[in-house]
């Protein structure tokens, strides 16, 4: 057989793949720019991924279901240690690191395997699993809905070796001033009518962002149709108000570019400055405390890039947050080796809302890699059971010379 030929047979196979409903369309919206590559992404050099397969297989990638059993995380000789070992002092940090690029690379493996995973699901699964959602991830201790009475491990320890790890990894090599994150989201937006009812829908939405020196900023996000929490297109929503593709400039002054840098290392004042970017009236309540410190770090994180100091620093404050638990190995939604922790959401217990938040961070360079939002009962969005209501995955960051790049 030759090559054309077999190109030629690749492709008819492809789209008899896609009558059946075997392969997921991707939006159209989510198919630019190409996705940029750092340490801690995903590998996708030598690939041109504005191409629909690329995009596709991307896609996928973030959407596809985890599968237990042989593809599914196992807790490392280090988790299971940290069960029953107490937490170390700083004579006991290379023991640590050394402890946490082995897992990095025994999750590397598994990561690999969930990727060749999510080509079989897609090749095997129903329509109706195809058609996507969030799926919930896999971690190795238990899932997140433990977190919520607070039955799971302290995440201390973990976090503890994941700040020695972050202080000792490079910060990223600049090409440029400008900061640059890219994200992959589901994003909720909420619409009140004239008698009062509320109806939400959420829109998976690709987002880049671009701070440069002067405190100017740049927002540019391709949103596609809106879905439910099971992933399939919701007929009945409204198109966003924002639009398929929106681009946002912001004029010098308008943000603080060095505000993540200049943030304060020592642990004590580091917590401090973290509850002084959430609001008042929340962090007078102690109960909050927690939450509010995941949310401020978490919030940092995704908008700017953070020196290896400065994540050390807030890996530090988190680890001494008590209602911060262990989820233990994972991969994330692009099949990125990580540790994730989780906290109940306490700011919305007086809505009766049960929800955790959960931080995967690279065992690598200790960087903040995503969030998933696991809620458990909302009625409000017709949620009962544990449901993956929204996440964040960051896609890259990087120093580039100008906003655009």
């Amino acid at each position: 057989m030759t090559d054309d030929l077999g190109a030629h047979d690749v492709e008819e196979l492809r789209a008899l793949m896609r009558e059946h409903h075997l392969l997921p369309e991707v939006p159209a919206a989510l198919l630019e720019p190409a996705t940029r590559t750092t340490a801690g992404t995903a590998d996708t050099s030598g690939h041109d991924l504005r191409s629909p397969d690329a995009a596709e297989s991307l896609l996928a990638s973030i959407l596809a279901t985890p599968h237990p059993g042989p593809t599914e995380v196992e807790p490392s000789a280090a988790s299971s240690a940290r069960r029953v070992q107490p937490a170390t002092d700083r004579s006991g940090e290379p023991a640590r690191r050394q402890r946490l690029h082995r897992r990095a690379a025994v999750l590397a493996v598994a990561a690999a395997t969930v990727v060749v995973a999510v080509v079989g699901s897609q090749l095997s699964s129903s329509p109706t699993a195809v058609a996507g959602g969030a799926p919930p991830l896999v971690y190795a201790e238990a899932s997140p809905e433990a977190a919520w009475d607070g039955s799971l491990p302290s995440a201390h320890d973990t976090l503890v070796e994941l700040a020695s790890v972050a202080d000792d990894a490079p910060d990223l090599p600049r090409a440029g001033d400008v900061q640059h994150i890219s994200r992959y989201s589901w994003l909720s937006e909420s619409v009140g009518d004239a008698d009062g009812n509320t109806t939400t829908a959420v829109y998976p939405t690709s987002d880049e962002w671009w701070v440069a020196p002067d405190g100017s900023a740049q927002s540019v996000q391709r949103r596609a149709e809106a879905v439910g929490y099971d992933g399939r297109v919701d007929p009945d929503a409204e198109d966003s108000a924002a639009g398929p593709l929106s681009t946002d400039d912001f004029m010098p002054g308008t943000v603080e570019p060095f505000a993540v840098a200049e943030l304060p290392t020592d642990p004590d004042a580091m917590e401090s400055a973290l509850l002084a970017t959430m609001p008042a009236e929340y962090v007078e309540n102690p109960e909050y405390r927690d939450t509010l410190l995941v949310e401020a770090a978490a919030s940092l994180s995704r908008t700017s890039i953070v020196p290896q100091d400065v994540a050390s620093a807030m890996l530090t404050v988190l680890s001494d947050a008590p209602s911060i638990q262990l989820l233990g190995d994972t991969t994330d939604r692009l099949g990125r080796p990580g540790v994730a922790v989780a906290v109940p959401d306490s700011l919305m217990k007086d809505s009766d809302v049960e929800a955790v938040t959960v931080l995967i961070i690279s065992p690598t360079d200790g960087q903040l890699m995503g969030t998933e939002t696991v809620t458990l009962t909302n009625l409000m969005i017709d949620v009962d059971e544990p449901t993956v209501t929204g996440f964040t995955t960051i896609t890259d960051r990087r120093w580039v010379a100008a906003i655009g790049d």
